[in-house]
């Protein structure tokens, strides 16, 4: 399964390879896409892991936040 993340702290492409390393370290993660601008991770996972999980790893690393991207999609009337 694949999960969208939102990301703060990072600044450049040291902290993107630190986030990757971090996160792959966890198991059940299969592969995580890191991307500085914006700040995203695209996370490949076998099974699901808990948000508190990733931000707990992340800690150990330095001052990143994840968050969880929650998309709102709006009905448009058809005419």
């Amino acid at each position: 399964m694949k999960k969208n993340y939102e990301l703060q702290g990072m600044s450049c492409a040291g902290c993107v390879n630190t986030v990757k390393n971090v996160l792959l370290q966890l198991p059940g993660i299969e592969d995580a896409e890191i991307h500085l601008h914006p700040q995203s991770a695209l996370l490949t996972m076998s099974e699901p892991i808990d948000i508190g999980e990733l931000q707990d790893q992340l800690n150990k690393v330095g001052n990143y936040m994840i968050k969880e991207v929650v998309f709102q999609y709006s009905k448009s009337k058809i005419r």
